[in-house]
């Protein structure tokens, strides 16, 4: 756990790495319950449900001129509530090197805290 984890009062907190966008669809799915804001290269959606996030997912990969590869970093962790919240990144990478290229981009999707 971060120093930031810990000054914010998050508890129980996972990193997960993995290559390709299924474990972030496999984790929406696990939240489907619960509302989503989603950061993408041009518009950022806030209030979305799990099916209409896949859906923009799938849009704005599909809106790319480059074929990517995909890493997904994943943290989840119980906030100072006691609700389970997730932040996924999906890194796309546009060359095999892994050094820093311009082109390369980055998809941002976090949990909503629920109304109760």
């Amino acid at each position: 756990m971060s120093l930031v984890d810990s000054l914010k009062g998050r508890k129980n907190v996972i990193f997960q790495e993995n290559e390709g966008v299924n474990s972030a669809i496999h984790l929406i799915n696990d939240f489907r319950d619960r509302t989503f804001t989603f950061k993408g290269l041009k518009k950022k959606y806030s209030g979305l449900d799990g099916a209409s996030l896949l859906k923009r997912i799938q849009e704005e990969m599909d809106s790319m001129l480059i074929l990517y590869r995909y890493r997904t970093k994943i943290k989840t962790y119980i906030d100072k509530r006691g609700i389970a919240q997730a932040e996924i990144r999906l890194l796309g990478k546009a060359s095999t090197m892994s050094r820093y290229n311009p082109l390369d981009v980055e998809l941002l999707v976090k949990t909503e805290i629920p109304n109760l």
